[in-house]
This record gives structure tokens, sequence and C-alpha cells, in this order.
């Protein structure tokens, strides 16, 4: 069982192929109704991320979950306060509902992560990338179609990489197209252009 912030959703919605990536992952994936109220209000900005999620629940590719009152307290101590040690809502949703269900937690933003390792070491939390590399995704798309979906999602959705996957990103997506992904670590693009 996994559950994913809406910029893990935003990013697969990118890849062009999102509805095969869900149909290979081996095993059940959620979204917080949290987190899917932060990609409704995106509708208003133009994003479609929201569209393309209501269509994958139609499908049954993925569930809705809340969270339990029992969550409030730690919720909240996610949300508010300093900002430098505080999470968006569906951040803090995500990371609440994978700690009290033992769910993984896909989550690609830096500060989350990061807090996630303090307040929940415990806790399994992964990326994009690594919901992308799984061996069944990978095996089932095949490396051609694996390096289009992540240059989609590199390209459209601006997909965080983290730095121990950007080698592998980018021999799957190739060099040519990674020195244009401005999402890559700039680390990596400087040492493409050498």
């Amino acid at each position: 069982m996994a559950v994913a912030d809406a910029s893990v959703w935003i990013n697969l919605a990118a890849t062009g192929c999102a509805d095969r990536i869900l149909g290979l992952y081996n095993g059940t994936l959620e979204i917080t109704r949290t987190a899917l109220s932060e990609l409704e209000r995106g509708r208003d900005k133009g994003r479609q991320a929201a569209d393309e999620v209501a269509a994958w629940l139609h499908l049954g590719l993925l569930q809705v979950v809340d969270l339990d009152p029992q969550d409030e307290d730690l919720f909240l101590s996610l949300v508010a306060g300093d900002a430098a040690q505080t999470l968006d809502d569906g951040e803090a949703a995500t990371l609440v509902y994978a700690q009290r269900a033992g769910a993984v937690a896909y989550i690609d933003e830096r500060k989350a992560t990061s807090l996630a390792a303090v307040r929940f070491p415990s806790l399994m939390v992964a990326s994009t990338v690594d919901l992308l590399f799984s061996s069944d995704v990978r095996r089932g798309l095949g490396e051609a179609d694996l390096g289009h979906a992540l240059y989609g999602a590199l390209v459209e959705a601006r997909m965080r990489v983290a730095a121990h996957h950007a080698a592998e990103v980018v021999a799957c997506v190739g060099r040519e197209r990674a020195e244009g992904c401005n999402s890559l670590p700039i680390s990596v693009r400087r040492a493409l252009r050498t």
C-alpha cells in the first residue's frame, strides 16, 4: 500500500502514460482527500492534473483516503508553526496517513522528505522516480517508453530528481534530451554540457 502527494500525481499526469504506469504498479495507490483538494484548486490556474486523477479514480486505478480524527493533532503539528518546520496541507496529510497506515509515502518535495526523516524515521518515503523505476513499472513500460515518461514529467511537470537518481534518469532519458531538463540538478546539467 502506498499514498502519493499531489506533486506525484502531477508528475504522473505529465508522463503521458500514467494509466499504463498505474496499471503496472504492483500495489494499491492512494491519495488523501486533502491532496486531492489541492489538485482541484489547481484547476483555477489552468492545471489539468485533477481531471486526470478523476479519470483514474473512475477507472479504479487509485483510491481516495481520509485522515482519521485521531490524526488531527499530528496533522496540525506539521502545518502550523514556523514556516521552516511546516508543510503544506497535502504533504502533511500524505505523511500522517502513511505513518498511521504503515504505507509508503510517495512525496517529492525536499523539505517534506527531510522533515519526514526527522519526524517519522521508520516511515518509508519514496519519490515519483522511485515509482517509475520500480521493477514492475520499468519492465512493463520498457526502456524507451520509460525514457519518454521521465522526459514528459521532467519537462511538463518539472519533476524533482534526487541526486542519487540523476545518472540513471539521464541514462534513461538520453543525454541530449536531459541537457534541456531544467528540473535536473544544476550540477548534473553542468556536467552534461562539458
